[in-house]
C-alpha cells in the first residue's frame, strides 16, 4: 500500500515547484531606475588665433554663446538643411534675438528644458563659462556662437548627449569646436561683403584651414569644456 501511495504524494509536490519555475520565468524585468536632472558648467575655451589659423582677422572674437538642453527633435540646427531665421541672425550678425525666440518655442511644445544666453563677445583667445540644466527627457546639448568677422560662419556644440548608455549622467566630456557655414552669405573670406544667397543653401561643416600645411577637417577653433556640478 505505501508503494502505492508514494507516487500520488509526489505529484503535487512536482507540480508546484514547476507552477513556481513558470512564475520565475514570466516574470517582467524591473525597469532601470529613474535619472534626476543634472546641472553642468559648461566651458568654452576658444583657441582661434594667428598660429591655429590661416587669413586671421583683425578684431577676432565669438558672439554671446546661445543654446539649449533639448529632445532629440529640439534641433536647433542640422547640418544638410536650411538655416532657421534665428540660426542665420546668429551667424551673420551676433544677434541672437530671434534664435532666442525659436528656443522659447521649443520650450513651450516640450521639445527644450534650459536656455542657455551669455552675455557679451568673447575675445580670441579667450574663455567664457557657464551653467545649464538637463533632465532625462532633455539630455541633449546644443549651443552656437558667430565666428566674427564671417559672412554667416558660426561655431557648434552639436546636439551632445549627456546621459550615458549606461543610464547615468556623463561626469565630464570635451568636445572640439568645430566651424559651420549657415548657407545664407556667399562671402567667401572673413571681411567679405555681404552677399545674400538667393536660394539658400545648406548647413555644412567648414574646415578653416591652418597657417601652413594640410588639414582636410581644418583645426578647431576651440573646445567645449562640459562638467557636472551637481
Amino acid at each position: 500500500m505505501p508503494r502505492l501511495l508514494r507516487p500520488l504524494f509526489l505529484f503535487p509536490l512536482f507540480a508546484g515547484l514547476a507552477a513556481c519555475s513558470e512564475g520565475v520565468e514570466s516574470m517582467p524585468e524591473m525597469p532601470a531606475p529613474a535619472v534626476g536632472a543634472a546641472l553642468y558648467r559648461v566651458t568654452f575655451e576658444a583657441s582661434w588665433s594667428a598660429a591655429t589659423h590661416a587669413s586671421f582677422p583683425a578684431g577676432a572674437h565669438f558672439s554671446a554663446v546661445v543654446g539649449a538642453s533639448h529632445r532629440a527633435d529640439g534641433l536647433l540646427f542640422q547640418p544638410g538643411q536650411l538655416a532657421s531665421a534665428g540660426i542665420k541672425d546668429m551667424a551673420e550678425r551676433g544677434n541672437n534675438t530671434k534664435l532666442r525666440a525659436e528656443i522659447n518655442a521649443l520650450q513651450g511644445s516640450g521639445a527644450a528644458f534650459r536656455l542657455l544666453e551669455g552675455r557679451g563677445n568673447i575675445n580670441s583667445p579667450g574663455m567664457v563659462a557657464d551653467t545649464i540644466r538637463l533632465d532625462a527627457a532633455h539630455s541633449r546639448l546644443s549651443l552656437v556662437t558667430m565666428i566674427a568677422p564671417s559672412p554667416d560662419w558660426f561655431v557648434a556644440l552639436e546636439n551632445e548627449n549627456l546621459l550615458g548608455a549606461d543610464g547615468q549622467w556623463v561626469a565630464e566630456r570635451r568636445i572640439a569646436a568645430r566651424a559651420y557655414d549657415a548657407g545664407t552669405d556667399g562671402g567667401a573670406t572673413f571681411t567679405a561683403p555681404d552677399q545674400p544667397m538667393l536660394p539658400a543653401g545648406v548647413i555644412v561643416r567648414l574646415p578653416l584651414p591652418p597657417p601652413t600645411g594640410p588639414a582636410p577637417d581644418g583645426p578647431p577653433l576651440g573646445s567645449w569644456h562640459l562638467e557636472r556640478i551637481k
